[in-house]
């Protein structure tokens, strides 16, 4: 194709340079424009022809070759076209697989934890019912044990601290009724005094009323009773080591040992646990009944009678009794001293913590007379 170029422009100097030699022709070397005019439109001008020749045949086949370029450029463009399209249209269809797929198992997962979090919620609220169900049984239980104990307060309220119930007690030698068909109530708070007939005139009223109440003979008939509580249901050492504090006239305590000693070896024998240690509570009870501090560590046949029957009730105290049965306790003593001893009975019975029961037995009329209530069996 440049070759045809080159060959155009060679042509075009040729006539260009033909036509410079025409010109050179016919301008005069001297004169001025006018007469060259004139001369110029005088004179007929020679017709010149030229033709410019092109190469068909090479510019046909340049042409077709750049057609086909472009022609091929074109149809790689439109196939490069299509291919992008088809990739980007199975790019994109693998795309929105793909996100289907993603979509898929994320609403999988989300199911599945919707149920995790329903069957946790259920687990929650099962455990929580069972809970519930768990603490409205032990809240009923506790109601139930609750009300079962207002019951028993109020029934045990009922119930005195100490009583006999138609209770009938007959001589193996004689046959005699010593005790017939006697009921007598005891409440604790009060002083109580039982009056019986002298040992002159009755040898075995007193001895037999002593001995049943202090659990050491059973009645012929009747019932002896600790609150709701026959004695016959109880044992015998829940009886005299709690329940029970007894003041006989003899044998009361050990002359042996001291007071305090002697406190212990009725704690010791009681067989029950104490809160503080024992001759801490010893102290404390020998304290409460006016024990003197001078007489600490004496035995106790050393010690006066009155000091004697003070450790006497200390002893019957120490193991917490909610009775106290004193046989004759102002036997022997002077009226001073009858008085005081009285007076610390009286004291004992409406003690606060605790309150209890003290029942004295006596043929005494004037120790009956300083009891807040008398029974009086000699008639």
């Amino acid at each position: 194709m440049s070759d045809n170029i080159d060959k155009i422009d060679s042509k075009d100097e040729a006539v260009t340079a033909a036509t410079d030699e025409s010109n050179g022709a016919g301008e005069p070397a001297t004169g001025s424009n006018e007469t060259a005019t004139e001369s110029n439109g005088g004179a007929d001008v020679e017709s010149i022809e030229f033709s410019v020749e092109y190469d068909d045949a090479d510019d046909t086949d340049a042409e077709a070759t750049i057609a086909e370029a472009a022609a091929e450029a074109v149809a790689g463009a439109e196939a490069s076209a299509t291919a992008e399209p088809a990739s980007a249209t199975g790019e994109t269809g693998k795309a929105n697989e793909a996100d289907e797929t993603d979509a898929n198992t994320a609403a999988t997962a989300a199911n599945a934890d919707h149920v995790e979090q329903t069957l946790k919620l259920s687990k929650v609220d099962s455990e929580s019912g069972k809970t519930k169900t768990a603490a409205d049984r032990a809240y009923a239980k506790t109601n139930h044990r609750l009300d079962k104990q207002v019951r028993d307060r109020v029934l045990l309220k009922s119930y005195p601290t100490f009583s006999l119930n138609h209770v009938t007690t007959t001589a193996r030698k004689t046959g005699r009724h010593v005790l017939d068909n006697l009921s007598l109530a005891f409440y604790a708070g009060t002083l109580y005094a039982v009056k019986v007939l002298s040992d002159e005139d009755d040898p075995e009223q007193r001895a037999t009323l002593m001995a049943v109440m202090g659990a050491f003979e059973p009645p012929t008939s009747g019932e002896v009773m600790s609150k709701s509580s026959n004695f016959t249901e109880l044992e015998l050492g829940e009886l005299r080591g709690h329940r029970l504090g007894l003041v006989p006239q003899r044998y009361a305590v050990r002359g042996d040992l001291d007071a305090e000693g002697n406190l212990l070896y009725a704690m010791n024998g009681s067989g029950r646990g104490f809160l503080k240690p024992k001759p801490a509570i010893a102290r404390d009870v020998l304290n409460s009944v006016g024990f003197s501090e001078a007489t600490r560590g004496k035995k106790v046949r050393e010690l006066s009678l009155l000091d004697q029957r003070r450790v006497s009730i200390a002893r019957a105290l120490c193991c917490d009794a909610e009775t106290v049965i004193l046989d004759e306790p102002t036997k022997g003593l002077d009226e001073a001293e009858s008085a005081e001893l009285l007076e610390l009975l009286q004291r004992i019975a409406r003690g606060r913590d605790p309150k209890r029961a003290v029942i004295i037995i006596t043929s005494d009329d004037a120790v009956a007379e300083a009891a807040q209530k008398v029974y009086d069996l000699t008639d």
